[in-house]
């Protein structure tokens, strides 16, 4: 899965909702703009570090058990916003495909397994899972409704753990939601002008002409993904994962060689950078104004825990 097929499924309720999960949530690389777009990953650790912290700690005090389970690794596969260039990734892991369908083996055994937290919810009574559901979530999953540009809207709680730990770091929880939803959709909402510029266009070009070159016609990585993933179907595991890393390294190597990941980052960024200025200038002044003074509650909730 490639580009936007691959925003499309980012940001969404969810996602949007915790400063942990974005795609977006990169930092800028223009050091002298004073609007953020984005984290990284040491401040994204920090803030959701300091929001479990929070949502514990409110847990607690209104007589449950909350964050018994361990925070997964985080992935270290590459973004495909426009294709994959990680030649080395691409030798080792392929696509992702095989590694994919093992880690949803993972997930269905723990699941069936159960972890620390699904055992002590399955503990309570039905009635205290449901207090348990309203002390975390709150009396109305839908108090707060935002827009989410390009996607529709958003619906969050206004009261609730979750809520209460949200507004301690970040402020007016609904203007924090509204500017978290349109500046996690930067991207998303500047894809098509990105690959419609001609620089964009000709690295593509470039890309298939490669791609051709060594018997792949393809018309863009993601159909090559879906293609392969297609085939290997009818294929043995080992001649399944060895057509797998054949593609991708060809994908990536071509994709280096077109300069697409990078023309496509590029362009992006400059897109981000003038709708963060422009078309959601508000948006993104309280989203800058928000994060930075949650960092500083966030060391100190981290600190003295």
């Amino acid at each position: 899965m490639s580009g936007k097929d691959l925003l499309r499924t980012l940001a969404v309720t969810g996602l949007l909702l915790v400063t942990a999960c974005s795609s977006a949530d990169q930092p800028s690389d223009d050091t002298a703009d004073p609007l953020r777009t984005g984290l990284t990953d040491e401040e994204r650790k920090l803030l959701s570090e300091a929001e479990q912290r929070l949502i514990t700690d409110c847990m607690r005090d209104k007589g449950f058990k909350y964050g018994l389970d361990p925070a997964g690794p985080r992935s270290d596969a590459p973004e495909r916003r426009f294709g994959l260039d990680d030649v080395t990734w691409a030798r080792r892991h392929g696509y992702g495909l095989a590694e994919a369908a093992r880690s949803g083996d993972r997930e269905g055994k723990a699941a069936a397994e159960q972890g620390p937290q699904a055992r002590y919810l399955a503990s309570l009574s039905p009635r205290r899972r449901a207090e348990f559901d309203r002390a975390l979530n709150g009396t109305d999953r839908a108090a707060i409704v935002v827009p989410a540009p390009g996607r529709g809207q958003i619906f969050t709680s206004a009261d609730g753990c979750q809520a209460d730990a949200r507004t301690e770091l970040y402020g007016d929880l609904r203007q924090w939601t509204e500017a978290k939803a349109a500046v996690v959709n930067l991207e998303y909402v500047t894809f098509d002008d990105v690959v419609a510029q001609k620089p964009y266009t000709k690295a593509e070009a470039d890309w298939r002409a490669c791609m051709k070159g060594r018997g792949l016609s393809y018309a863009s990585s993601s159909e090559a993904i879906g293609a392969v993933a297609k085939e290997n179907e009818s294929r043995t595991a080992q001649k399944a994962w060895k057509r797998e890393v054949t593609v991708a390294v060809a994908d990536a190597e071509c994709n280096r060689a077109a300069g697409l990941a990078r023309t496509g980052s590029r362009l992006q960024r400059q897109h981000v950078r003038d709708a963060a200025h422009h078309e959601f200038a508000r948006q993104t002044r309280y989203y800058t104004q928000a994060v930075t003074t949650a960092l500083g509650r966030a060391r100190t909730v981290v600190g003295s825990a």
